[in-house]
């Protein structure tokens, strides 16, 4: 199914639009809307990580989440119909960030959100991100992971998500999420020239 996902038509104004518009004031209209604001209530934290991570810039960012989350409402019933849809809205926000970095791809890093990532490995490999140029390169290191392996890292270790809600957004199993938590691990010791990283940490 293709629902249009991508920055192209979507408002960035962050109104509800199309299937979730004002215009509509029927109870069953109500309730979806309720749905809707506790679904983005629950899992925009997620969104925004993954955006803020990627585009580095905070208010840009934002307004990426603003202009997925206004998708959203337009393909809201789409979404509920999906087998999982925490993994539809992961991959919504996942092609307009991607929208957004092929259009911008050499973005400044935002000092705090470059803080904010690096804090979060300071449980695993404290003594290896001590100078800011293996913190620089353990940022680089996680920006150029495979997709996947990106979105496990950024939910494990940013947001402290166990593993099992890590495989709702992503739409596998928790055996799959492990796999790329471990091989992610393997590539970012590697960049810090460390043996491994431990299977634990991110923010307690």
């Amino acid at each position: 199914m293709n629902d249009g996902i991508g920055m192209s038509g979507a408002g960035m104004e962050g109104t509800p639009m199309g299937e979730l518009g004002e215009e509509s004031s029927t109870p069953q209209h109500r309730l979806k809307r309720l749905a809707y604001a506790a679904f983005c209530a629950t899992h925009e934290r997620a969104w925004t990580a993954l955006s803020r991570a990627r585009i580095g810039d905070q208010v840009t960012a934002d307004l990426v989440v603003v202009a997925m989350k206004t998708h959203l409402s337009r393909t809201w019933d789409s979404a509920m119909r999906h087998p999982m849809p925490a993994a539809y809205a992961w991959r919504l926000i996942n092609q307009h960030v991607d929208d957004w970095v092929a259009d911008e791809p050499e973005t400044e890093v935002e000092m705090t959100t470059f803080i904010s990532v690096i804090d979060s490995f300071r449980n695993l490999a404290a003594q290896a991100l001590e100078e800011m140029p293996e913190q620089i390169g353990l940022y680089s290191a996680i920006l150029s992971l495979p997709d996947r392996q990106r979105a496990v890292v950024i939910l494990r270790y940013v947001l402290d998500l166990d593993e099992t809600v890590i495989g709702e957004y992503i739409d596998r199993p928790v055996a799959t999420v492990r796999s790329n938590l471990r091989h992610a691990r393997a590539r970012l010791a590697k960049q810090l020239k460390l043996s491994d990283l431990p299977e634990h940490g991110g923010k307690s």
